[in-house]
This record gives structure tokens, C-alpha cells and sequence, in this order.
């Protein structure tokens, strides 16, 4: 049996375990998501039926639909973040028999706090929830929903549901301690949208850990308004910060997005990265590694976590898994060449 087959719909359960030497049983238990299955076996039926693109039929044969909600005028869907977590979210829902369908939350979100529209999250499976923060209140809603929900990255602290989060707060602390030991003290931070988790932890734990080396966190050296979430920002950032009084040596910025626009502000302004301006960031975008010099940053394990994420929205639907609140995932520093050192005398190399 092929994948034209496949597609065509020829294949089945039996036909799937005649190919890949698996009992019908336990490719059954996989597709459905059961228990009693060893990883090996399980891996071994789940590549295969991504691979021919099988898709096991609901009984009545609606489709199974599994809403990703987010702000997409802000996340654009060809953007590094959304497209790379919610490929790899959707590649292992269809895996298990479900569809994603994407949700802008500005649609719903003034008759979800009005208790009006439910009928929009009751005919879903689940939710893969990435923006706005999610309170208690939606999480009120969405249970009296009977809907599971597993949060991507930004939700108030205290609200009670499984979330899946970048470890943003020790990144932040380690860019902090990196730009340190290499001799800047003038430290500044440029980002924004504070009111979501991801930026908040990020700003929080630059501010933490300032304090902790007996900085003084002087105004001059913060932007924390920043709207615009592209290298217009990073740009309006950067000429704002670099022409006050109280210049920053090095500077921690809130995400490559606004990295790019940097750059070229600082070029605008006759600055040369990293002699006079050290730069590190967080995301680590494909186009970090190209820039000039080569971005310093943080890489988020996008893929990781929207594999992560289906995997616990699957078993909260079946009922095989319980919440089990939050998930930190560690960003490692990718180190390249946008961070120098600072010499006793002032200047950087």
C-alpha cells in the first residue's frame, strides 16, 4: 500500500499494520491516542501515517477541530513564531485524527467576555490558546465550555491550566550576565506589549538581575512602549534610546523582530555593532544568523513546544492526561558576533 493510496483513502487501520509489521490493536491504541504502547512502536505508527498523510475519520464524519487563537495582526501567519509552532502543532494533531482551525481573537474576544458566542468554543475539541494573556476569566469561560486548553507562553499568573512557556525570566538573567562579564554596565532594554507574559518575564528578570549587580536602572537606558512588532519598532527603538544623554553600551532587545530595524538605525546613526553598540536578542529567527555581524540570541524551541503542546491537548481531550500546569522550556544563547567587550577606558572591541 502507497501514499497515493493513501490519500485516496484506501488505507486503513489493517492495511497500516500490514505495512509497518504492527499489530491492528496497537495501531488502533496509537491513533486514538491509549495507553500500553511502548514509544518506539508509537513513533514507528506515527511517522508512518505522517508521512502517507492518513487521517482517521471521526464515526459520524464531521471533522474534529482543534482552535489555535491568537493575534494575528500582530503574529502574521507567515511569521518565524506562529508558522513554525503552529506547523508543528498541526503536523502531530492531524497525526491523531483532529484539524486546526485558526481563531483571531479579536473576533471573539468581546462575546467571550460577555459570556456570548460560547457556541464558537463548543464546537471545538480543544484549544491551543497563544494570545491575549489568558486569565481566569477565559479560563472560566472555556471550562464551562467543557473545552481543554493548553496555553502557549502567555497566561496571568495564578490561573490554573496547562501552558507550555520559553524559560524567558533565566534567559533574560543570563543575557544580563553575559553582557556583565564582558564589561558593560550601561545595560539597557528595548521592547514592549509588557501586558503579555513572554515580554513581562523578560523585562522583570533584566531589572532583577541589574539590581542584583548594584546597578543603578536609570530611564534613559529603557524603552518599554514599543507598538509596533517589526523593524519599524526595532528602528524608532533604537534612534530614541541612542540619542539620549546617558548612552547604553550593550542593550537586550525584547525579540529579533525589532533587531532588524536596529540595526539599521544604528548604522544610520555612523554606529558600528559591536564597537559602539553590543546587541543581544531573543528568538533566533533564520535571518539572525545572516545579519551583520550575526546576531547574538536566544533561540526559542518553537517546534519543541507546539509538539509539546498537541501532545498535552490530545490526552486532555481523551482523558489519558490530567493538567499539569506549567512547562518551562530552556532557551540556549547562540553566541555570535553582535557582542563585544568593554574596555576599562570605555571602548568596545
Amino acid at each position: 500500500m502507497n501514499a497515493k493510496n493513501a490519500k485516496s483513502g484506501k488505507l486503513n487501520i489493517r492495511a497500516i499494520s500490514s505495512e509497518i509489521k504492527v499489530s491492528t490493536a496497537t495501531v488502533s491504541r496509537v491513533l486514538n491516542n491509549k495507553p500500553d504502547v511502548s514509544p518506539k512502536t508509537r513513533q514507528k505508527v506515527l511517522a508512518y501515517v505522517q508521512r502517507v498523510g492518513y487521517r482517521p475519520h471521526s464515526p459520524n464524519g464531521a471533522l474534529r477541530l482543534i482552535g489555535l487563537i491568537d493575534t494575528f495582526s500582530r503574529h502574521t501567519l507567515n511569521s518565524y513564531y506562529l508558522s513554525t509552532i503552529a506547523e508543528a502543532f498541526d503536523r502531530w494533531i492531524r497525526s491523531y485524527g483532529y484539524n486546526t482551525v485558526l481563531i483571531p481573537s479579536d473576533q471573539i474576544l468581546p462575546g467571550l467576555r460577555a459570556h456570548a458566542h460560547a457556541s464558537t468554543l463548543k464546537s471545538l475539541q480543544g484549544i491551543l490558546w497563544m494570545e491575549p494573556i489568558f486569565t481566569n476569566r477565559f479560563a472560566a469561560i472555556t471550562a464551562e465550555c467543557g473545552v481543554p486548553c493548553v496555553v502557549m507562553n502567555n497566561c496571568e499568573e495564578g490561573v490554573i491550566i496547562d501552558t507550555i512557556e520559553s524559560d524567558n525570566r533565566s534567559a533574560s538573567r543570563q543575557a544580563v550576565e553575559f553582557l556583565l562579564d564582558r564589561g558593560h554596565t550601561a545595560i539597557g532594554f528595548v521592547g514592549g506589549w509588557l501586558h503579555l507574559t513572554n515580554h513581562k518575564d523578560r523585562f522583570d528578570a533584566y531589572k532583577e538581575r541589574m539590581e542584583e549587580a548594584g546597578i543603578p536602572i536609570l530611564d534613559d537606558l529603557i524603552i518599554d512602549d514599543i507598538t509596533l512588532w517589526n523593524d519599524e519598532g526595532g528602528a524608532e527603538g533604537l534612534h530614541r534610546i541612542l540619542s539620549r544623554r546617558n548612552r547604553p553600551s550593550a542593550l537586550l532587545l525584547c525579540s529579533d523582530y525589532l533587531a532588524v530595524g536596529a540595526y539599521r538605525a544604528v548604522k544610520e546613526m555612523g554606529l558600528v555593532i559591536p564597537r559602539d553598540i553590543s546587541i543581544i536578542s531573543f528568538d533566533d529567527f533564520p535571518l539572525a544568523q545572516y545579519m551583520e555581524p550575526p546576531l547574538t540570541t536566544f533561540r526559542q524551541p518553537l517546534q519543541e513546544m507546539g509538539e509539546i503542546a498537541a501532545e498535552k491537548l490530545v490526552g486532555l481531550i481523551t482523558g489519558e492526561r490530567k493538567p499539569q500546569g506549567r512547562q518551562y522550556l530552556r532557551c540556549p544563547l547562540i553566541v555570535r558576533k553582535s557582542v563585544g567587550t568593554r574596555s576599562a577606558s570605555g571602548g568596545g572591541t
